[in-house]
């Protein structure tokens, strides 16, 4: 014989008061199951409630996950901050961006991305600090596979390294990102490469590592920093172009033409655009006139004519 109405709604928000998310959604589907099968009445109107319960609780669950994954790109280009914990990546970003993020001697002080905002030659690169991966990221140990989502959509990686702890602890992040298939222009870098013991890691390091740059650095001592900005600027694919009499430059894409530049300054310059003259790598001499197709090189200096 079936509760009273009021009796079982009492029960099933005793049921429902500890869950949340998934577990709360498969609940509700238990307790709809287990309901008479009257849909009119005041099991009718229990049953709406229930719906109504599962749709906040689903609307709720989309909102928590991507405010705790989600990171909105920003900027020029997307860097991600890849490696086991504690390497020192909060450090990383603090010193580079300015941004203050919790820094600990333990592992997991980071547990959601976090991203800053780094300038470099007048581009903005979005570096984003990833929680530490562990072993078995791409078959979602650690909630992996969402973080390698993030880096899947990235424009780069810095894969960084401990290097008071053993070089198979960063082959094992490689292998993580080789198994997810994801393919970036990657930086690898070595840290606290001021502790004993380290510059002989670095070298290991570098030896393991040929086919990418690798870069030492320390964020105790800000050794290397520069290195690494240079580096990113190089692996970044993207150039600056000056506009005549100007000194801050528009920030493109390698292989961009007078029209991106023209497109850039503003878009109805394009439709006016009569000639250009440009300075530079790709001028074959200076104030070289040329046409709205061709390629500009990076520090290329342009002064562009429209029709009245």
């Amino acid at each position: 014989m079936a509760l009273p109405h009021t009796v079982q709604k009492q029960l099933i928000i005793k049921r429902l008061r500890e869950k949340k998310g998934k577990a709360k959604l498969l609940e509700i589907d238990t307790i709809m199951q287990e309901l008479p099968r009257w849909n009119t009445g005041p099991y009718g109107e229990l049953k709406k409630w229930l719906r109504e319960q599962a749709r906040k609780t689903a609307v709720r669950s989309k909102i928590e996950h991507k405010d705790f994954f989600g990171v909105k790109k920003e900027g020029h280009k997307q860097v991600i901050l890849v490696g086991c914990p504690n390497v020192g990546k909060s450090s990383l970003i603090t010193r580079m961006s300015g941004l203050q993020t919790k820094v600990a001697g333990y592992e997991f002080t980071t547990l959601k991305p976090i991203p800053g905002i780094v300038n470099l030659n007048g581009a903005n690169f979005q570096i984003v600090d990833l929680p530490g991966l562990v072993e078995g990221a791409s078959d979602d140990v650690g909630e992996g596979k969402r973080f390698l989502g993030i880096v899947r959509t990235s424009d780069g990686i810095i894969l960084m390294h401990d290097l008071t702890k053993p070089i198979s602890d960063v082959e094992k992040m490689v292998r993580e990102l080789e198994k997810a298939g994801i393919e970036r222009p990657t930086i690898v870098v070595g840290s606290k490469i001021d502790m004993e013991g380290s510059r002989d890691n670095f070298e290991r390091l570098r030896q393991r590592f040929q086919a990418y740059p690798v870069i030492g650095l320390s964020n105790e001592t800000g050794e290397g920093h520069d290195d690494l900005k240079q580096e990113m600027w190089k692996v970044s694919g993207l150039i600056r172009v000056f506009p005549k009499n100007e000194q801050k430059p528009i920030v493109l894409d390698k292989g961009s033409t007078v029209r991106d530049f023209v497109r850039a300054i503003h878009t109805s310059m394009v439709e006016r655009f009569k000639l250009a003259r440009v300075t530079g790598p790709s001028a074959r001499f200076p104030n070289q006139q040329i046409g709205i197709n061709h390629e500009l090189e990076d520090t290329d200096r342009v002064e562009v004519i429209v029709r009245k």
